[in-house]
């Protein structure tokens, strides 16, 4: 089975005009047996949230493949509990107070047999090139999330689980570029992420790569200040 992955981000243009760092990370990569995407927005309240995403998308991408099968054995609450275990033990390590590292997590794991397992907390989306797998959750306000060491975050991890018996393009965004990806009024993702996943059937994952910087820096940033990442797997 042939996978692919790729993934980018951009430091918004709010965040480049006051001179803060981009809270965005988005990582991505494969092996023989499983292809992986993650996608974590550091909230903007925690001065130094970047850390925190960096360290716990960095984490999902390696950790949760190596635990795959035990992990998609369990439960649905009982998985979260344990994914929530280990990230917020590397969130720990960071040094930073949970209260600081306020980040969203969104990952996907594509196992070659088929199996899929989707994680979400907080804003951003998860797609397929013509359904929206994930939906943002915000809180009370609609400027307000979850995050992954914050408070009830339990209750908020979302667990999605299927097995695919074809060929399989996911594409994750943070809240920066995932509204103008999904149609709100018809409840489906817009045209543009099946540009975005039938094109990166076509292409390599250096080209992929290069087309996503393009596409944020160049369109996305145009409808939206805040920081911008999206990664995409694809297995055939």
């Amino acid at each position: 089975m042939a996978m692919k992955t790729a993934a980018a981000v951009y430091r918004g243009l709010s965040h480049q005009v006051r001179g803060v760092p981009c809270q965005d990370e988005a990582k991505a990569l494969h092996t023989g047996d499983w292809a992986v995407a993650a996608v974590c927005d550091g909230a903007g309240s925690c001065p130094r949230s970047e850390v925190a995403a960096r360290a716990l998308c960095g984490w999902a991408v390696r950790w949760l493949p190596q635990r795959f099968d035990e992990l998609y054995a369990l439960e649905d609450r009982e998985l979260a509990r344990r994914v929530l275990e280990a990230g917020l033990e590397r969130l720990d390590a960071t040094g930073l107070d949970r209260q600081e590292a306020y980040c969203t997590l969104l990952c996907a794991v594509r196992h070659r047999d088929g199996r899929l397992l989707v994680l979400h907390i907080g804003d951003g989306y998860v797609f397929s090139a013509g359904e929206a797998l994930s939906l943002p959750e915000n809180g009370r306000y609609a400027n307000e999330t979850y995050f992954f060491s914050g408070p009830c975050a339990e209750e908020h991890l979302r667990v999605l689980r299927r097995r695919e018996t074809g060929p399989t393009t996911l594409l994750l965004t943070s809240d920066g570029c995932g509204d103008a990806l999904y149609d709100a009024a018809a409840g489906r993702p817009a045209a543009a992420v099946k540009r975005l996943c039938e094109g990166f059937a076509r292409c390599t994952e250096e080209e992929a790569a290069e087309a996503l910087e393009h596409n944020l820096r160049e369109v996305f940033s145009r409808v939206s200040e805040d920081d911008l990442s999206l990664a995409l797997l694809r297995c055939d």
